[in-house]
């Protein structure tokens, strides 16, 4: 599902109050001006953000054959538009706390936020492959540090004592409007076309613009003096250049295999090597805009670590549900879509009930382990369901157990990655953090298009030895009609389809499996 792209965003970097306590009330110390209502709405308002950084991605994802087909691309240009996308974000994620610093968090978002109504807009518009470019090229530098920014600045706010109440509301906004997003991208697309995908982007914005202006505090954190007066740009622009060749190479391996020509590693290696030149110039800096060195703690990097593989994950399964349920069973767009929101509606109450219970949640590392056995009994129940003819109502248990794994998964290890940060540094472990996202989303996607492929062809190989002169429907007289052919040439397909599924399904079960007992033997993220 979808839920590629989902907001990584409710940790409780500090220990948790003792569960018989009664719950903190809702105050800022910093900013006693701003009542429980007002901050009620600024805590919703962080996850409506935050959210709609995702919604879009979610979206791009979900309506791609109709967005594809609206403006004419190949599959190589579309790939780019997506491309285009997340390197904009990378680059965004990285110059966030440089560019924060000096306007702070709050003119930083709304300054986004226009961005990214700008570059929905002229999605709306466009009328190329070219347009459709640059405009998600737009809407990434818009969207691409929102989640980042709305983080963070929960984190600069408050006292660890006073984060709960406000990460409650931040993960009722980022989960809600993620949990409505797919189905109200199949009623636009079913009713008035692909343009009102972006749209609706343009105009859910506009009202969270405006929300932002309102509930935000008007005393933000702001540095007066910046710890890098100018940024080392051939830094951030070889970053910015290596994240989109290396992301769209990765993409490109849905249509194409990585070691069939030169072009394709060749392309992933000069990607790195324009990111390794970007680490070199920030290692050689006296003052770096971005330090790594000050990330090197091991609980972070296994958060890291384990973040990485969970959005890997998540890629792999919003790649194949809609592949299976759509080409595979059969399903309408919209019923796809009213899936994926009941998948999206049990994480949001998942992720509200756990944060209000998250005092109780003890030895963590089971949880994440648990979390990954959902994650594969979800992916073996769904191999399950691939039968020709099988209705959509079997698959409800199936969004119902991967609506569990954001909150099993994903929380958990947000509740223990920062712990031994200071706070100055969080900025920068945010930052790394979602550049590692859009690198593993990419990946994810890429790896599983290119497996879907390969077993499809092996599976479509094997049907067509077993289509024979001997079959009753090529014994009738005069032979097949030219639609009879047509119609067995789609179900060759679609049982391929089907069979290549169930074989990558039962595949990343087992993965889930073995890093489960992982999680649990390992020591050193506890």
């Amino acid at each position: 599902m979808p839920h590629q792209p989902l907001p990584a965003g409710l940790p409780a970097p500090n220990p948790a109050p003792n569960p018989a306590s009664p719950p903190p009330s809702l105050r800022l110390a910093s900013h006693p001006e701003m009542g429980p209502l007002r901050l009620s709405a600024f805590g919703l308002t962080l996850g409506l953000v935050t959210g709609l950084d995702f919604s879009s991605t979610l979206m791009m994802a979900v309506a791609s054959q109709h967005i594809q087909g609206g403006v004419n691309a190949t599959p190589s240009d579309y790939l780019y538009a997506v491309s285009a996308y997340a390197a904009a974000a990378v680059l965004m994620n990285m110059l966030l706390d440089q560019i924060a610093r000096r306007i702070t968090y709050k003119r930083f978002t709304m300054a986004s936020l226009v961005v990214f109504v700008l570059g929905a807009i002229l999605c709306a518009e466009a009328g190329s492959p070219t347009g459709l470019i640059v405009g998600k090229t737009v809407e990434g530098l818009g969207a691409g540090g929102l989640f980042a920014a709305s983080r963070i600045l929960v984190q600069l706010l408050t006292a660890p004592a006073e984060r709960a109440p406000l990460l409650l509301r931040f993960g009722l906004g980022s989960f809600g409007l993620l949990a409505v997003t797919p189905w109200l991208t199949g009623i636009f697309l079913d009713e008035i076309g692909w343009r009102a995908v972006f749209l609706f982007q343009a105009v859910i914005a506009l009202p969270v613009l405006a929300l932002v202006a309102l509930t935000y505090p008007r005393r933000g954190p702001r540095d007066p003096h910046p710890p890098v007066s100018t940024l080392d740009w051939p830094a951030a622009l070889s970053a910015a250049a290596g994240a989109l060749v290396l992301l769209h190479t990765l993409q490109e391996m849905r249509y194409t295999r990585f070691f069939s020509t030169p072009h394709m590693p060749l392309m992933a290696a000069a990607g790195l090597a324009l990111l390794l030149f970007c680490a070199w110039r920030l290692h050689r800096h006296q003052d770096p805009w971005i330090d790594p060195s000050r990330l090197l703690g091991r609980r972070y990097l296994y958060g890291l670590g384990f973040y990485t593989l969970y959005y890997l994950l998540s890629a792999i399964w919003a790649y194949l549900l809609p592949t299976l349920t759509q080409s595979g069973l059969g399903l309408t767009f919209r019923t796809t879509s009213m899936l994926l929101s009941v998948s999206g509606t049990v994480s949001a109450i998942g992720a509200v009930v756990l944060t209000l219970c998250m005092a109780m949640v003890f030895r963590k590392r089971r949880v994440i382990a648990a979390g990954l056995v959902v994650y594969a009994c979800a992916a073996m129940l769904l191999s399950q369901r691939l039968m020709p003819g099988a209705p959509d109502y079997a698959l409800v248990p199936v969004v119902l157990l991967e609506g569990l794994t954001p909150v099993l998964l994903m929380i958990q290890v947000a509740s223990m990655t920062y712990l031994d940060l200071p706070v100055e540094d969080f900025a920068h472990a945010y930052q790394f953090k979602n550049v590692c996202k859009q690198i593993a989303s990419a990946t994810g996607t890429g790896l599983a298009s290119m497996w879907m492929q390969e077993g499809a062809a092996t599976h479509r190989t094997h049907l067509v030895e077993h289509v024979t002169r001997f079959e009753p429907a090529l014994q009738q007289g005069g032979g097949l009609s030219a639609l009879d052919l047509a119609q067995l040439s789609q179900e060759v397909d679609r049982q391929a389809t089907l069979l290549a599924g169930m074989d990558l399904l039962h595949g990343f079960a087992l993965v889930c499996v073995l890093i489960a007992a992982f999680v649990l033997v390992q020591k050193s993220f506890r």
